[in-house]
């Protein structure tokens, strides 16, 4: 019999998760980690071991989990296989800057570095796509490693990292201190550097915040709205990051990214000071790295960003601070700077125009995507978690969808397939007394359809919205514009998806005129368990801007006129 003292490295890691708040796991079972597994059992009443049916799909599930509760979102997956599924969500927590830790079951130790069966050099696969990558080696060095492991996770810009685990060490005995609760830490902005900041905002003219990913909180969302209405500042949302204020607030005006606005376009590029706050100055923000001169942009510019490396990385600013954002919005709360100058831009407006702009026109076909959208921003309630993957149809749910309340969005930066399906899963099971609805077209459903089944297994009550046009729209639009009429691999052959979800045991429900929604989403609410919405939408509605047939005219006659 072990001394009482002891524990095995399986039953140690578990605790340490326990100890963290983990309350769930995402997993899709290996041999690799038997022992961890088993450590699982032994608490199966305190922390869940969600069963996944692809490592893609608990990936994503563990990157929604660690946007949702800014605690790491734990994965656990087998060597090989397994962990090639997995990175894709590795890659989509780096980019979304939020904490994940994805265990990958490996060889045993004495078998390392020998082709052993399925194994690959983790760290090494891992290290460009994680903050930190790191094989365990010894038993005794696990209260260390996952130790530093939640600390890089969570703090500074938080990240994914992940950890190779050998089979014999999940099962060797150690002596095992108690598990410690990790307490992230943050970079905060220096009162010289606020003082530099009120003395820019004093004298601009047209002053722009715009709003990032990483490190807010509720109450930084607030105190950063606040401020930006006592200035009279107009606050623009880069790609993907509009829950971080409330879309109904007056200086909340627009997206910067993909479908930006003309009139947010003309705003930031009339701009005499930039303040950005947690942005990554991506190829999305700065439109393919064009809309701004560089190592100097032309206005002045204020970046706040958690990770040091991200200030001055392209674009080198006139004040840099290196701070978290509830440390910065902490700072800033209670400043109301002196305004010298008269602003020249009604941000008024601009809150027209945004209300303009989010009202939807025309669409081809007997289903009206916009209307629904517009119906759907009123009927939902504002805790609403709204997740999506990547597609043409997101210009939809970008464009006429409002996020009213903190941590709402699940909708990756890097515009990823796949991805809205099993995040609606997670948010449904983390909080299930708040609604959860997933969009997505017909091939980005299709990525990760199968983990309907987990939806199903575990109780999740998700609605999926399938918006089936029959093609890879996105990629058919980009095909029109440099090759019109040339359209090739973009057409699908999709199956029934009614009768595809019901095989699941999904409620399914088909929409082929707008006015049928309504009434079938009230159905699906209705119903227990996961329901799935297909609208079977026309080719010819490929964005809310202009038809397939506009587009491929448009490109007809630019390339005539060259």
């Amino acid at each position: 019999m072990p001394d009482e003292t002891q524990k095995s490295g399986g039953q140690y890691l578990v605790d340490h998760l326990i100890a963290n708040g983990i309350d769930r796991i995402f997993s899709v079972p290996g041999e690799s980690f038997l022992g961890s597994m088993d450590a699982f059992y032994e608490r199966s009443n305190e922390i869940q071991f969600v069963n996944c049916r692809q490592e893609g799909g608990a990936a994503f599930m563990a990157a929604a989990y660690g946007r949702m509760t800014g605690r790491p979102g734990i994965c656990f997956v087998t060597r090989g296989p397994g962990a090639t599924n997995a990175s894709i969500g590795v890659h989509v927590a780096k980019q979304d800057s939020v904490p994940m830790i994805l265990f990958v079951g490996q060889v045993s130790v004495s078998s390392t570095g020998r082709d052993a069966f399925q194994e690959i050099d983790i760290p090494a696969m891992f290290k460009p796509l994680a903050k930190w990558a790191v094989q365990i080696d010894e038993a005794e060095r696990l209260p260390e490693l996952l130790s530093r492991a939640f600390k890089v996770a969570t703090s500074g810009r938080p990240g994914p990292v992940v950890i190779s685990l050998p089979e014999d060490i999940q099962r060797e005995l150690i002596e095992a201190p108690a598990a410690m609760l990790n307490v992230p830490f943050a970079p905060s902005p220096s009162p010289p550097q606020i003082e530099h900041f009120g003395a820019l905002i004093s004298k601009a003219k047209q002053p722009v915040i715009v709003l990032g990913s990483s490190t807010w909180t509720a109450e930084a969302r607030d105190q950063i709205a606040a401020f930006a209405q006592r200035h009279d500042i107009p606050v623009v949302a880069s790609f993907r990051c509009q829950d971080k204020i409330d879309n109904d607030h007056p200086n909340y005006v627009g997206v910067l990214g993909v479908g930006t606005p003309p009139f947010i376009s003309k705003l930031v590029d009339e701009a005499d000071l930039l303040i950005m706050l947690s942005v990554e100055l991506s190829e999305i923000v700065t439109e393919g790295f064009t809309k701004f001169s560089h190592p100097k942009m032309q206005q002045q510019l204020v970046h706040v960003h958690p990770d040091e490396d991200e200030l001055g990385r392209i674009y080198q600013p006139d004040l840099a601070i290196h701070s978290g954002m509830a440390e910065f919005a902490a700072q800033v709360t209670d400043k109301t700077f002196e305004i010298k100058a008269d602003h020249t831009t009604s941000t008024s407006g601009l809150r027209q125009n945004f209300e303009a702009f989010t009202t939807p026109s025309t669409c081809p076909g007997d289903v009206h995507i916009g209307e629904i959208m517009s119906w759907l921003d009123q009927r939902l309630p504002k805790d609403t978690f709204l997740s999506c993957g990547a597609g043409n149809y997101t210009h939809w749910v970008l464009r006429f969808l409002k996020h009213r309340q903190f941590g709402t969005q699940l909708a990756p930066l890097g515009a990823v397939m796949g991805y809205g399906v099993p995040a609606a899963i997670a948010a449904s099971l983390q909080y299930p007394d708040r609604m959860a609805v997933a969009f997505a077209g017909d091939g980005c459903f299709l990525m990760n359809a199968q983990d309907m089944a987990t939806a199903k297994k575990y109780g999740a009550q998700p609605i999926f919205i399938v918006i089936n046009n029959g093609i890879y729209g996105s990629i058919r639009m980009h095909q029109e514009r440099a090759f019109p009429t040339r359209n090739i691999a973009t057409d699908l052959e999709n199956p029934d998806f009614i009768a595809y979800a019901e095989a699941f045991g999904v409620n399914a429900f088909r929409v082929t005129k707008t006015a049928e929604f309504a009434e079938v989403f009230e159905e699906a609410v209705a119903k227990p368990g996961p329901s799935l919405i297909e609208l079977v939408v026309s080719q010819e509605a490929i964005s809310p801007a202009f038809t397939l047939s506009e587009l491929i005219e448009r490109s007809l006659n630019a390339q005539k006129e060259k």
